[in-house]
């Protein structure tokens, strides 16, 4: 049996404007949308590669999950600092301006989405 993560799920609580953050700031595909009458939810990610963040916004406030356990959404780019000053430029609120951690051979840049909801951005180097 094999088993993996299909998709992470966050509520927001304007779909429309997480959707434009996550799809037209930072770049991720749209995958899907389902419309049901307890919750309206936006998938985003890249077809056939890497991880998917469901985007969901119900007809009732959900209720928080015991311990708030979400941490962060990490989204990996070949641009760091560019899409860090793309998302600030959008109306992100910046936490954490680029830097390179040699140790890893990676920059990491940190912002928060509409939600607040932490989001990293990352770039792993080749070279």
């Amino acid at each position: 049996m094999q088993v993996s993560i299909g998709n992470v799920a966050i509520n927001v609580s304007d779909l429309e404007r997480s959707e434009h953050f996550y799809a037209e700031v930072l770049g991720l595909d749209v995958l899907a949308r389902i419309d049901a009458p307890e919750v309206a939810e936006v998938i985003v990610g890249r077809k056939g590669e890497g991880s998917q963040l469901m985007l969901a916004r119900h007809s009732e406030p959900a209720a928080p999950g015991p311990g708030g356990g979400f941490w962060k959404v990490f989204v990996q780019t070949d641009d760091a600092p560019g899409l860090f000053r793309r998302a600030v430029d959008s109306g992100a609120e910046p936490v954490m301006e680029p830097v390179h951690r040699p140790q890893w051979n990676v920059t990491i840049a940190m912002v928060r989405d509409p939600d607040g909801h932490l989001v990293e951005l990352g770039q792993i180097h080749t070279a």
